[in-house]
């Protein structure tokens, strides 16, 4: 009787411990996949969020300072064409190594919506410059400067309203990657509460096993001496 009960009271011990271990060998293997959803999002949001809109900014620039050159130059007596086209140039050249880059990184639906149309408007503008800088190599500077301002300025205006638009949805983005981050965090802390919890619980359902068990020995010695 007494040994029965008592391979039953070790069966169940090592039950448990068996249970101990497939809980702790399963609670690390979803925290290992939380750190690696958490190190995803971390990094998309640096490289996907961050990075990106410090692009924002210097296409904004650009398109900025191709604007002061070319007012500058309708404005002026100067005459030299070639100067101005050669610095514009650079411009484009920065905006097209800029988008390059920015379609590199991870975007979502309407992210890439705003950026398609946001090339479509550099396109538009580029195509109104090259008007505008043909005509005043024919010494039309009063036709160029009409045609800036009533086409090309509003143009380049629309094309930076598109940057800022596709800003404000970088924001969000990177926002949902943020508390995604957080739900991460507060998931790994209830499976660390738990584990503790049912580790407490496990190991005391332990103690109270071999208590009984050593308690059913010792009233079988006195039986015995009795």
């Amino acid at each position: 009787m007494k040994w029965t009960f008592v391979i039953q009271q070790k069966l169940k011990v090592a039950s448990l411990l068996a249970g101990v271990m497939l809980m702790v060998v399963l609670f690390n293997l979803i925290e290992r996949k939380n750190i690696a959803e958490m190190n995803r999002s971390v990094t998309s949001i640096y490289n996907d969020r961050l990075v990106p809109a410090t692009g924002i900014f210097y296409l904004t620039d650009n398109l900025y300072s191709k604007r002061f050159l070319l007012e500058k130059f309708l404005s002026s007596g100067s005459q030299d064409i070639k100067a101005l086209r050669l610095s514009l140039a650079v411009h484009d050249q920065n905006i097209k190594l800029l988008i390059n880059q920015f379609e590199k990184t991870y975007m979502v639906d309407k992210e890439l919506t705003f950026l398609n149309e946001f090339k479509q408007k550099v396109t538009s503008y580029t195509r109104i410059e090259e008007q505008i800088l043909l005509l005043a190599e024919n010494h039309s500077k009063r036709e160029a400067l009409a045609l800036y301002d009533t086409q090309g300025k509003s143009s380049l205006i629309s094309t930076v309203q598109k940057l800022s638009e596709l800003t404000k949805i970088q924001t969000t983005v990177g926002g949902e990657l943020l508390n995604n981050t957080k739900r991460i965090l507060a998931t790994s802390d209830l499976l660390s509460h738990l584990q503790m919890a049912l580790a407490i619980g496990i190991g005391l359902v332990i103690v109270s096993l071999i208590t009984a068990s050593k308690a059913v020995t010792h009233t079988e010695k006195n039986f015995h001496l009795n």
